[in-house]
């Protein structure tokens, strides 16, 4: 799974340079802050397509779907529960790879028309008994920040007003990484940005594969 990260080696520079070898960055530069604890519901910067070029602006970690408008993100009164209670921080890569899953109402429109990717440092993954875990931190082998598929969506709320959301990808973790966790979050390469971030092309296939010849735990 994926529900902590690390931004807290990313640079604006970094993440302007990595992304301009596709297309141009044409939203202005972001001030980012460096999180070595990065948790859901915080807000964290988010690249997608817009008019031709890369916009990278902060949206919230945990998704709000479309049909959330209109109604609070937080309870309007104590015990009335009436603000958003789903678990959206991540969504799985089965409900779009396996034929026997249909995607919800959550997820199908976004996948169709709002993919992005989300930079980051590393992940992590805790092993070992409750009150005695050990936390280990993953990161690309060569250095480079790791770019989380994900979803994004725009929601107005009737106490934060309009939030951009996002969700990030996780799937069966596969090799020496399920050893840590039985999922991981799914990373694309450069190379895979153009297909995942189209519309109209498919991106099923990005999906399916963790790849952990890319990563290893760092310090």
């Amino acid at each position: 799974m994926c529900g902590r990260f690390d931004t807290s080696h990313l640079t604006w520079a970094d993440i302007h340079r990595q992304l301009s070898t596709l297309i141009p960055v044409t939203s202005a530069p972001m001030n980012l802050k460096a999180d070595d604890d990065v948790r859901p519901t915080t807000s964290q910067a988010v690249a997608r397509i817009e008019d031709g070029g890369f916009v990278v602006e902060p949206m919230r970690w945990s998704f709000l779907p479309h049909y959330w408008n209109g109604k609070p993100i937080k309870d309007t009164e104590k015990g009335k529960g009436d603000g958003f209670k789903l678990t959206t921080f991540n969504c799985k890569t089965e409900t779009f790879t396996e034929p026997s899953d249909k995607p919800s109402a959550t997820w199908a429109t976004p996948f169709q028309k709002r993919r992005c990717i989300v930079p980051a440092s590393a992940w992590y993954e805790w092993t070992g008994d409750k009150g005695s875990k050990t936390k280990h931190r993953f990161a690309r082998s060569d250095g480079n920040a790791i770019w989380f598929a994900g979803l994004w969506g725009p929601c107005r709320t009737t106490d934060e007003g309009e939030i951009k959301s996002f969700a990030i990808f996780t799937g069966p973790s596969s090799g020496w990484l399920s050893e840590y966790h039985s999922r991981a979050p799914v990373i694309l390469e450069p190379d895979e940005w153009a297909d995942w971030l189209d519309p109209s092309k498919d991106a099923v296939p990005l999906l399916k594969a963790a790849r952990p010849e890319r990563f290893e735990i760092a310090a």
